[in-house]
């Protein structure tokens, strides 16, 4: 499912995932996720973007995971940062950048100012900035915060 889940927020960015639907599909069936259009999904060909697409949001809507909106779909992008910036997994300035990038596109000033916290540490966070170690815990600890007011 978290495949489904991902796509899921690559379609509400608006990527083009139609072709990597029918794919996903029957992996999610062999994994044991299933439902009508998520069986009639799987049986599409690549070359069926288009009612892939419409198919997927029927399938997602019936597992109960529905498409999100765009807001909602920047907001799980900016989790997905703050939560491999806990971690220590991933690049922290290309972190920091997502979380601030996907703030800026949300349309929400709650997530602006978050995005504009990150993209503070992230300006500081280079090898000029006086104390790495001061940053890092600046990051962490802004990442915490955002998860801990911003739950899935």
């Amino acid at each position: 499912m978290r495949h489904l889940r991902d796509l899921a927020v690559r379609l509400a960015l608006g990527e083009a995932v139609g072709d990597e639907l029918p794919m996903a599909a029957a992996t999610a069936l062999c994994e044991g996720a299933d439902s009508p259009a998520l069986r009639e999904l799987a049986g599409l060909s690549k070359g069926e973007s288009r009612e892939a697409v419409d198919l997927f949001r029927v399938a997602m809507e019936e597992l109960g995971e529905p498409v999100p909106d765009g807001r909602r779909a920047r907001l799980h992008r900016m989790r997905e940062a703050a939560a491999t910036v806990l971690d220590g997994a991933g690049d922290p300035e290309e972190l920091a950048h997502e979380i601030h990038w996907q703030a800026c596109y949300s349309g929400s000033p709650e997530l602006r100012r978050v995005g504009d916290r990150f993209l503070e540490l992230y300006a500081g966070w280079g090898v000029t900035h006086a104390d790495a170690e001061a940053s890092e815990a600046a990051m962490r600890a802004a990442a915490e915060s955002f998860l801990q007011a911003h739950p899935a």
